[in-house]
């Protein structure tokens, strides 16, 4: 970078960032060399502050509070031990509560008085005083819905603190299914790092002869489990400015390979003649398989972020989404196939909503990107397709919570 080039493009924003880009230190060398000569340049200025900015203090004064979070997590994993409560009767009905509580009053922060902020901690408190007063009977297909369907509650109360007060904001819905995307890769990287210092924690003590297995396990262990989503989003949020599209990366690399490796699958399988009709694990997997390949489908659209332009990856996010139809499609037969033949149960009825829900939505989702493909559609109205329809995945779960194990006599 020659000495004058800076002060040659002064007016040139674009050109301004890529040298920036190009060489940062660089960058940085020449810019106070400018900066020294002409402090008064407004333009200056604003690079000024960009280049000088710190977030140390901020990151200092939230810090605190980040903690004090994850310790409320570790004593409501502790309440057990503390209250002598059967721990596999708690840990059903409120793990998952561990985490979701702390995170809602992260999002909530200061504003625990508006009338947004007392609707998430309402809904808190009904979940919990529902699951503390529900029956405790493990044969219970409704009852074991709901704890399947608990967290999906908990991730809509989540999502409500995160979003408010702009709940109808299509927009800030999206960056909630980005964020949850980035929280749980950081999730991941973070608990796979305690991975390693429990390992070398219990490996150097062990050495000394002191056996701290037990505690280590029963207190660090445990905390540093409920705690990896706090920390996570603390990264996310504070430290990257929730700036990271690693989930959109990750999306788009597997994206292609999943679209392979499913075609390729469902080929196979016919031909070997599995049967989801008759087969209910063969269901059960192909559920599971629609769900997964709709959630990178759902990821890597929320990633393009207003682009203008079409990819050779939206080509492949339309073949996807073909692909999960006819999972879904397939998997909708049997299970009306399963309604004729062994008539009604609380798990065809959940299984059938869920079914049609995604149905509906991807058929939405293609509607749009075709849309998109011919040029009548932008990527923002892509992008509202699936923000606007998460509130039916919000009002399923509730309903499969709340409301049918009580018409089912939590049968």
């Amino acid at each position: 970078m020659n000495d004058n080039e800076i002060e040659h493009h002064l007016n040139d924003p674009t050109q301004l960032e890529r040298l920036y880009r190009q060489s940062p230190q660089a960058f940085e060398r020449q810019f106070n060399h400018c900066f020294e000569k002409d402090p008064s340049n407004q333009i200056l200025q604003v690079w000024y502050a960009r280049l000088n900015y710190r977030a140390s203090a901020a990151v200092k004064r939230s810090i605190v509070p980040m903690l004090w979070l994850c310790a409320l997590a570790s004593i409501i994993m502790k309440l057990p031990v503390m209250f002598d409560i059967d721990e596999s009767w708690f840990f059903e009905r409120f793990l998952s509560l561990a985490v979701a509580l702390p995170l809602a009053f992260y999002f909530c922060g200061s504003s625990l008085k508006q009338t947004p902020s007392k609707v998430v901690l309402a809904m808190l408190a009904l979940f919990t005083l529902y699951f503390a007063l529900i029956p405790d009977n493990s044969n219970s297909d409704s009852l074991i819905m709901a704890h399947i369907h608990g967290p999906l509650v908990l991730l809509s109360v989540i999502g409500l603190s995160f979003v408010a007060p702009k709940w109808r904001d299509a927009e800030q819905r999206l960056n909630y299914v980005r964020y949850l995307g980035e929280m749980l890769i950081y999730s991941v990287l973070i608990l796979l790092g305690g991975m390693v210092l429990t390992g070398m924690t219990l490996g150097l003590f062990n050495v000394l002869g002191w056996d701290i297995d037990t505690w280590y396990m029963d207190y660090v262990v445990v905390s540093g489990l409920v705690s990896a989503p706090i920390v996570a989003t603390y990264v996310y949020d504070q430290i990257l400015n929730g700036q990271t599209k690693f989930a959109t990366v990750l999306s788009n690399v597997f994206s292609p390979l999943f679209l392979v490796t499913v075609s390729v699958y469902l080929l196979a399988s016919f031909g070997e003649g599995s049967n989801p009709y008759l087969d209910r694990d063969f269901l059960i997997f192909f559920n599971g398989l629609m769900l997964v390949v709709w959630a990178i489908t759902v990821f890597s659209i929320s990633g393009k972020n207003g682009s203008k332009s079409v990819s050779k990856m939206d080509y492949v996010n339309i073949a996807l989404i073909a692909v999960t139809l006819i999972i879904n499609t397939i998997a909708l037969s049997a299970i009306v196939y399963r309604w004729w033949e062994f008539g009604m149960s609380f798990n065809r009825v959940v299984v059938t909503g869920a079914n049609v829900l995604i149905f509906v939505h991807l058929c939405l989702i293609l509607k749009a990107y075709l849309g998109y493909l011919r040029g009548t559609k932008s990527s923002a109205s892509l992008s509202n397709v699936i923000a606007q329809y998460l509130p039916v995945y919000s009002a399923w779960s509730a309903v499969v919570v709340f409301v049918l194990p009580v018409l089912f006599r939590f049968g």
